[in-house]
């Protein structure tokens, strides 16, 4: 019996002493959220705001059957979530818009016409966080029918304006869409550079007996969300 009396004696030793008292357990929560926007980058490829030249034809010197073919434009893409890019000229300056200059016996100026306008160098998927990118990408990215000359420019063969399949006409005052495609970002943000596709395009045009003078234009680029 005396050993029966220990447990109770012993609980009420503990009881009394500080470090034995035993505390409850309480808890709270809170919360965290926000949003992931949907969102569409265009910048030069170091990665700065995109303000270059499209193409500097200095002085157009005639020759026989030579284009002249300015260093194309190259830029970098990212989104997270299907894009289209588009094109638009304005800001004409010596030059109107229309189509290209053929045989005349009228005098005629440059135009928007006469100069060719296009991909000239494959979409870059190589990067190893663009979707369906990396060493051996898989992704396809569309180009518009007719703005594709990876293939290279027209021949000039008469000495006027070669058949270019898109000039600077078909983009002008109107925004055209050019390419399109998938998401292209997998993650990383406006400083990676492993997580774009890097697009190049150029101009051309046949230097001839056009009305003497200086011109300029300017091209904008957009992308924007595909199917708006």
């Amino acid at each position: 019996m005396k050993r029966n009396g220990i447990l109770p004696a012993l609980t009420a030793i503990l009881a009394t002493l500080p470090g034995a008292v035993f505390a409850q357990a309480a808890s709270g929560t809170g919360t965290f959220g926000g949003t992931v926007p949907t969102t569409f980058s265009i910048s030069n490829t170091s990665n700065g705001n995109l303000a270059a030249a499209l193409g500097t034809f200095g002085t157009l010197t005639i020759g026989k059957d030579v284009l002249s073919t300015p260093t194309p434009l190259s830029f970098r893409l990212r989104s997270n979530a299907g894009y289209k890019l588009t094109a638009q000229v304005g800001s004409l300056v010596g030059i109107s818009d229309g189509a290209a200059s053929g045989v005349s016996t009228t005098l005629q100026a440059i135009k928007t016409g006469d100069i060719g306008f296009g991909f000239t160098t494959a979409v870059d998927r190589t990067g190893a966080s663009v979707v369906g990118g990396g060493v051996t990408p898989i992704r396809t990215d569309a180009i518009v029918t007719g703005f594709d000359v990876n293939a290279g420019w027209p021949t000039v063969t008469t000495g006027h304006t070669p058949a270019f399949t898109k000039t600077l006409h078909d983009i002008f005052a109107t925004d055209t869409q050019i390419l399109s495609g998938d998401r292209i970002s997998a993650s990383g943000d406006n400083s990676s550079g492993d997580n774009f596709l890097t697009v190049t395009v150029g101009v051309a045009t046949l230097p001839q007996y056009m009305t003497p003078g200086d011109f300029s234009g300017t091209v904008t680029f957009t992308i924007a969300a595909s199917g708006t």
